[in-house]
């Protein structure tokens, strides 16, 4: 199949960029929003080496399960395409963090994780896979290099952004942190099932 158009490589990006952002809200405000649920009134400083172990503990959770399940998606994509696989698995992850932010019970951490990961499964393979098939006839190296910039800028901007949405949107509720993620994510998994026509791509087997 003939490249994909050059047009069709913003949205890509904006996949990117909505997906990144989501992840960045889950590495800086993860402490919080989980020393919230496990403290709502706040928790003394006792208790933060609790904390860090419980996010620890969920970091490496979801890792490991989104490397093990990117070992089954050559054959997803084989049957459902690329769009269609990274937009579902985005959607799921948009729930995980859906739920972080909304719940107020710990045992539920463990699902929402879970989510993320399936998510993550998706987000650290297919989008190089779509962006090395969109990229202009002769130009991949160098695509593939400004593609890095998509990570790179969901960094700066959710950074910043949120230190300024923080004070003015977040008061005591440091949840709505993970609402802003849920919402970017599922925006990012929309996105990615537009691809599923457009894109011809396949993921060699692991």
């Amino acid at each position: 199949m003939d490249k994909p158009p050059g047009h069709l490589l913003m949205p890509l990006f904006a996949i990117q960029f909505f997906a990144w952002s989501a992840m960045f809200c889950l590495w800086i405000y993860a402490l919080p929003v989980i020393g919230h649920i496990l403290h709502p009134a706040g928790p003394a400083l006792a208790d933060y080496r609790h904390l860090l172990i419980i996010v620890s503990a969920g970091f490496a959770f979801y890792s490991v399960l989104g490397t093990s399940l990117s070992l089954v998606i050559p054959r997803l994509v084989e049957r459902l395409g690329n769009g269609a696989v990274l937009g579902i698995g985005l959607l799921i992850g948009g729930a995980g963090f859906a739920v972080l932010g909304t719940t107020a019970r710990i045992g539920w951490l463990v699902p929402a994780f879970a989510a993320i990961g399936v998510a993550w499964a998706s987000l650290s393979s297919i989008p190089y896979a779509l962006a090395s098939a969109a990229a202009p006839e002769g130009k991949g190296a160098l695509f593939m290099r400004l593609f890095g910039f998509s990570t790179v800028l969901p960094q700066v901007v959710t950074t910043l952004g949120l230190a300024l949405l923080g004070a003015a949107w977040f008061g005591p509720d440091i949840g709505r942190a993970m609402l802003v993620a849920a919402g970017s994510m599922t925006l990012a998994g929309l996105l990615a099932l537009t691809f599923r026509q457009r894109f011809a791509v396949t993921l060699d087997p692991w």
